[in-house]
């Protein structure tokens, strides 16, 4: 008899993968939920779907699934949410909530309490279904719960830099630090800063009504300038929660 060789079966996708999770959450929030709000559950929905599909495969820890989703994704054009199951939603909340809706979206304060919010949501619905048991629905909500508060702060923190930045900087300064500071030291009116490309604590003035709204630990991107009364805030970007 001849050999036969032997045909390892193509992998297939999860049943049910995190599109038809997702699908599902939105039909049973859609019948409680007035229009607004609903729309609003949408949006956060989508950028969450986005997100997935563009970085989920970087926390998966499994080489068989790497696999699989080098597979499916070259071969048959799936994306993330259409290959995996709503088990790998938590382990992205992270990315999704203190990187991708800053950095990718910039995200208005009012959609950043808003996304906290539908997260949430989404992560009691799920458990509740049985769609992830409940160590990885406590870990979810408290991701979730922490940047419902957290991003609307930080958004608010990177308005007040930035209003203040258009208001008084300085005309004249000798040099120049362009980086992303990590708030070390908070007191009233100052701001003890390190940066990711320089050396050593910078010390910063500021109103107390931007000092009182920082966190040790929250990073900043800044432009300061050096002038005869210390190191001034000449531009501002984003604000990063810890």
């Amino acid at each position: 008899m001849k050999n036969r060789k032997k045909v390892l079966a193509f992998p297939k996708i999860a049943e049910p993968n995190i599109e038809a999770v997702f699908a599902e959450f939105l039909r049973d929030q859609q019948s409680r939920l007035k229009m607004k709000t609903y729309q609003r559950y949408e949006e956060v929905i989508d950028l969450l779907r986005h997100c997935l599909n563009g970085s989920g495969y970087h926390e998966l820890d499994d080489s068989s699934e790497v696999v699989l989703y080098e597979r499916l994704y070259f071969q048959k054009n799936h994306e993330f949410c259409v290959i995996f199951g709503p088990d790998k939603i938590v382990p992205s909340l992270s990315g999704f909530l203190n990187y991708f809706m800053i950095r990718k979206v910039m995200a208005s304060e009012s959609l950043l309490q808003s996304t906290g919010t539908v997260v949430k949501k989404l992560i009691r619905w799920m458990e509740e279904h049985g769609f992830v048991d409940r160590e990885q629905a406590m870990r979810g909500y408290r991701i979730a719960s922490e940047a419902a508060k957290e991003l609307p702060a930080a958004e608010r923190l990177a308005r007040l830099f930035y209003e203040y930045a258009q208001r008084h900087a300085p005309r004249y300064w000798t040099a120049e630090l362009d980086d992303y500071f990590t708030i070390e030291k908070v007191q009233p009116g100052i701001l003890l800063l390190s940066g990711t490309s320089s050396s050593g604590i910078v010390e910063v003035r500021a109103p107390k009504e931007i000092t009182d709204h920082c966190k040790v630990g929250w990073q900043v991107n800044l432009l300061l300038g050096k002038t005869r009364n210390g190191w001034c805030i000449l531009e501002s970007g984003s604000v990063y929660p810890n």
